[in-house]
Formats: structure tokens, sequence, C-alpha cells
């Protein structure tokens, strides 16, 4: 036995129920460094004649000392686009859609889907960013031409959003169905069918805008949408919404909880007569004095465990303008002091401002803040005015909700369904923060709305994917989980000499495995090693 190592070929052979090591070559013995560089050489030169001879080498052989990075594909994204698309059914219909069309427009979808995901921008961009996300060869025109491919199947995205929430991965029953509207704006100020000025949510008046209208469930998970002109009140979308929803689903009963800019005498009317039970927040103050809504001796404990300094109260009473309606009063004490700061914060900047040079009429009464508790006298002086601001505080901690009377919901019921209602609230706010719907940067009208429909698949699949999480006990916000997308790509390298590549896998983050887990997808990553570059 020699004292140095011995650097042999060895096959694997079976005899028996044994398997031992048969000896094919001795390639001699490693004293030094030298001998290692010499062995080294010896086994490049093997794995050329192999090759020389027809046969593949099963490991190419890289130098780490010469490698080269050649690109670094973020592929997170894609993989977890793909898995969602199958899975909500969505790839189906892009199929559909393909037409006589010769590019892909399932691939060019997944592709404007898995960028509004990753980091919303224009379809230029998205095309730039192709070969990032692992896509290659797709021209900006089939974007473009991918989106008036898509224009005519938003009732059919819509219909299978519908039937994955209620009748395939989740079966939520489709009892209670939240409603709001927004304002989406361009940065443009011509107008044409769609684009229209009207009151900007997002404080944008002298922008065109559109409004967009969203039906989520319970669970968060968008529905049905709608968009409207931009100087459409959002008080007229309510009905046409609905009904368009009841038509393609057929909806014998459910719930409709709205914000109050949905309260309306005709509203109301429009949901009974169309049979749907409503939760609507009501307007307290613009109710008759004699009720006297905010006194509070005639209220009683909502929970008789409360604290009585934590208390809730409430009282009901038939709505006095709705017929079949039950008006809810309640008073929180925890409401009472956030309506008393948000007050006083009002009050301090109006101070400021008229103990300065800035309490000129024109800068004060253009906030609606200001000019409630402000009223302007003789030779344009501005002065608090106390009477508003003690009537107001009269109104601290109070809020009213009416509900139909068929609906049946006790009083809990009834505030919980309302209280839901952040869910719709906080789609909206993953829509406009997350994936940037806005600003529209598309011009005309039926690239518009294709724009709207992509926002609303993105949204479905990315509220799908947290939803999945949550039932499997991962509750991962929208920015958790596109941060851990992001960290997962792999790296094509090259060695400089042999120009033989390898591909090498990140490792997944928690947040990553959770994912991948929930949506059955690999979560060993490895790394390979390729004859041929694939740079």
């Amino acid at each position: 036995t020699s004292k140095h190592p011995t650097f042999q070929i060895v096959e694997g052979v079976r005899e028996g129920n044994k398997v031992r090591q048969k000896v094919v070559a001795s390639l001699g013995i490693v004293k030094d460094v030298s001998d290692l560089k010499k062995l080294r050489n010896l086994a490049k030169n093997l794995i050329f004649k192999v090759e020389q001879q027809g046969l593949a080498a099963e490991n190419s052989y890289l130098n780490f000392s010469k490698l080269i990075h050649k690109k670094t594909v973020f592929n997170g994204f894609q993989l977890v686009t793909d898995r969602l698309m199958d899975l909500v059914g969505f790839s189906e219909i892009a199929k559909r859609a393909q037409g006589k069309n010769r590019f892909n427009v399932e691939e060019i979808l997944k592709l404007i889907i898995l960028q509004r995901m990753d980091l919303p921008s224009s379809k230029l961009r998205t095309y730039e960013r192709q070969s990032d996300h692992g896509f290659h060869g797709i021209e900006l025109q089939h974007v473009y031409r991918t989106m008036d491919a898509l224009e005519d199947f938003s009732e059919e995205f819509q219909k299978q959003a519908f039937q994955v929430a209620h009748n395939g991965v989740f079966k939520e029953p489709v009892d209670c169905l939240f409603f709001d509207v927004t304002t989406l704006y361009f940065e443009s100020i011509e107008v044409d069918e769609l684009r229209k000025f009207g009151f900007s949510k997002d404080q944008k008046h002298h922008q065109v805008q559109i409004v967009f209208s969203l039906v989520v469930n319970r669970e968060g998970l968008p529905l049905a949408y709608e968009t409207f002109a931009g100087n459409i009140g959002e008080v007229k979308t309510l009905l046409p919404v609905l009904e368009k929803f009841r038509e393609r689903f057929s909806v014998k009963k459910a719930t409709v909880v709205c914000d109050r800019a949905m309260a309306s005498v005709k509203n109301v009317a429009a949901l009974q007569a169309a049979g749907f039970f409503f939760v609507l927040a009501c307007k307290l103050r613009q109710l008759p004095e004699r009720l006297h809504l905010n006194d509070l001796s005639s209220f009683t404990k909502l929970n008789d465990h409360d604290k009585d300094e934590e208390a809730i109260l409430f009282k009901t009473m038939a709505h006095p303008n709705y017929s079949d309606s039950t008006l809810i009063i309640t008073y929180s004490p925890k409401r009472a002091e956030k309506d008393r700061k948000d007050r006083e914060r009002v009050l301090e900047k109006i101070v400021g401002k008229l103990s300065s040079e800035e309490g000129s009429v024109k800068k004060l009464i253009s906030n609606a803040a200001y000019k409630k508790f402000t009223e302007v006298k003789k030779g344009s002086k501005i002065t608090m005015n106390q009477k508003v601001i003690d009537e107001d505080i009269s109104w601290d901690g109070f809020h009213g909700i009416t509900v139909s009377k068929g609906a049946n919901l006790s009083v809990k019921e009834a505030l919980g369904r309302y209280a839901d209602l952040w869910r719709v609230e906080e789609t909206f706010r993953v829509t406009k923060t997350t994936l940037k719907t806005r600003p529209i940067f598309h011009w005309k009208p039926h690239r518009v709305l294709s724009h709207v429909m992509i926002c609303f698949i993105t949204l479905f699949l990315e509220r799908t994917l947290e939803l999945l999480l949550r039932r499997n006990n991962t509750a991962l916000t929208p920015d958790r989980i596109r941060y851990a997308l992001s960290q997962m790509h792999y790296v094509v390298v090259e060695d400089e000499e042999s120009k033989n590549t390898g591909q090498i896998e990140s490792e997944l983050t928690e947040d990553a495995k959770a994912i991948c887990s929930v949506l059955g997808l690999p979560i060993k990553r490895g790394s390979t090693l390729n004859s041929a570059s694939c740079a």
C-alpha cells in the first residue's frame, strides 16, 4: 500500500447481493499540488477524447477559477404564474383566445402578468425585461396584439374567477358580496368616450380618469368588475354591476355590503326590487334631529362581558327613510377617541394657518376639512366656527348601518358583515399600490379596457395565492410574496477555457418554500452542467 493517495478510475460491479469496486485504470499517485494539476489536465484530456468518440460526458468539466457570469434569470414569478394560471383555469381561456395569431397569446399574457406582480411597469418595459424572466423572442407589437386578442374574453375570465371561488379551488358560499368603487387616472387631459374629468379619489382633478368598480367575496377574492366613464358618479354604478353579476352567475340571494357612498333612496329601492339584501353604512347626521340618534341614554351594551369604559353600545330602530330596513347605531369609546384626535389635528393646522400670513380665504376654503370648521366674516376674515365644532364633538364615536330585514341578521352578524368591508378596501389598496393599476398609459378605449382586465386577472391570481397560503397557516402579505419570489433565480456561468456552461439555482427562503409547497412546486433546487452554451 502506498503512503500517498492513489488516483484510480473504478466501476461498481454487483456480485450476488454485494457490490464491489473494480479498478478500470490507475492514473498515478498524488504526492503534491503539481501531481494534482497533472491529474486535472489528464482528466480534461480524457473527457475531450470521450467526446471526440461521440460519447457525451456525464459531467462536463468546469474550471471555477475561470468562470464567467453570463446571465441571471429571475424565474420565481414565472414558475408561480404558470402554476396559478393552470390551477384556476385561466390558461385554457388564453388558449381559446389564440385564434390564428402566430405569436403565443398564453405565453405573452403570462409575461405581462408576472411583470405586473414583480415590478408593475409599461408594456414597453415588460417587453424589454422579458429575458430577465426567462422569455425570448417576444416582439413589442405582439404584446399589444395580445391585449387585442384578449379584449373579448373579460366575461370568461370573470366567470372562471367566480367558479374557482364558488365551486372550484375554494368552494366559498356566495352569500355576502362586498362592493366598492375607485377612480383610475391617466397622465393626460385628452377626453374620449371613456376618459373623462370627474371627482378623483387620487386628487388628480386636472387629469382624465375612468371609474372602476369591484365585487369581492368575504375572503377578498375579486369576483367581478366593471369599468365606467370617468364622469359617472359612484352611487350610479352599484345597480348596473349587481345586475350584471346576477345575470352572469344566477345568484339568488346574497347580502351586499357597501360603504355610505352607495347609500341612497334610489339604490336601496333598486336593491330591494332586485331581491338583494344589503348592509349599508348610514350618514347619521343627515337623519332628522328629532330622532336624537346620539343620545346614549337609550343605548345598551353589545357584549355583557365588556368593561364599562370599553363597552360598545348600540340601539336599533326602523330606518326613517328606507322601508323594510333596520337602522343600527353603535357607540365605541375607541372610535370616539379616534374621532377626537382626528379633529384636533385639523383644528391645530387651522390655528397655525390663521396665525400666519397663510390665513387667506383661498388657501383655507380649498380644503374641505378646514372649510368645515371655519367661517368667513365681513372683510374676508376667517374665524373658527365653534358651533360646528361642538356639533362635531357630539357625534364622536357614533356610527350607523342600514340592514335589510330580509337578510335575517342579528346585530352582531350585521356589524360583522360591515366590518369585513375592509377586504374590498384592502383589495383596492393592492390594486393601486402593489399592482399599480394607475396611472394608465394606454390611450385607445379598447386597450384601456384590456389593461383593466389584465389587472383584474393579476389581482385574482395574487389574492388566490394569498388565500392558499392563509389556509396553509402561512399568512404572507403581497410585499412578502413579491420579495420571496424576487429571490428565486438561477445563474448561468461559462468556463472561459472549455466554453462549457453551468446553471446554479438559488436557495429558497422560508417564504419561498411555503409558496412552492402550497402550489406543489419542487422545493429542492440543484445545479446542472451543460456541454453546450445556453447563454
